[in-house]
């Protein structure tokens, strides 16, 4: 039987040392505990600087703790290796960014194919499997079109798609609506609670309270700290 929480952070702190002797520290994030149970969609909230994206990061495996442990479905990742870390991203987790993250080169088709190349799907099926995702988020159309002959709504749907490839246990998006007009951004929510009723866990930073008011749970963070914690 799976576990029923697919995220748990365990007293994470993240420290950033910088400067040119990496004298100067900076604390992303102090002691955080947190679990995230399997289906859930959560906000997450902040100021600037607050550690919102640095907790995503590491609830993805895109980033390790300083200290402490992150369980994903019960295993302690804090300390795997990177090709065991790679292959839990590329396989589990589905990635959506303010910036879209597309590969300049590739066509909207290429970009969705590609976490599926990377997972050893044999071409037919991910040729049909990244045509089914287009179609779904409404650019069937639009499949043969590089990003920069794209809008920023549609680059983020590709993004979207591409994220929701391999099928993922749990979709996490940073800012996904920060750079576009809000009816854009209200169909990019759309499409995230779409994947969150199909029974992805999700996890989006925002500042933007439309998106934060369609999460079933909302958290805040300052100060790399854990202050509210709203299931409601």
């Amino acid at each position: 039987m799976r576990n029923e929480t697919i995220v748990e952070l365990v007293d994470v702190w993240k420290v950033y040392r910088m400067g040119r002797r990496r004298r100067i520290e900076v604390e992303a994030l102090r002691g955080v505990d947190l679990r995230v149970p399997r289906g859930e969609f959560l906000a997450v909230m902040g100021p600037s600087g607050s550690g919102k994206s640095t907790l995503l990061h590491i609830m993805g495996c895109l980033d390790r703790p300083t200290e402490g442990k992150v369980l994903f479905e019960g295993r302690d990742v804090s300390r795997l290796r990177p090709v065991a870390l790679a292959r839990i991203r590329n396989r589990r987790v589905g990635f959506v960014f303010q910036s879209f993250n597309l590969s300049p080169t590739l066509t909207a088709l290429g970009n969705v194919e590609l976490p599926m190349v990377f997972a050893g799907v044999p071409r037919r099926k991910r040729l049909a499997r990244a045509r089914e995702l287009l179609a779904r988020v409404g650019l069937r159309e639009r499949e043969r079109h590089l990003p920069s002959e794209l809008s920023g709504g549609e680059q983020q749907r590709v993004a979207i798609a591409r994220a929701l490839a391999n099928s993922p246990d749990l979709l996490l998006a940073d800012e996904p609506t920060g750079n576009l007009d809000t009816e854009t951004g209200r169909g990019v929510l759309s499409l995230l609670s779409e994947a969150n009723g199909e029974g992805v866990t999700v996890a989006v930073v925002t500042h933007d309270p439309e998106v934060a008011a369609a999460a079933a749970r909302k958290l805040r963070i300052r100060d790399g700290r854990i202050v509210g914690d709203d299931d409601a």
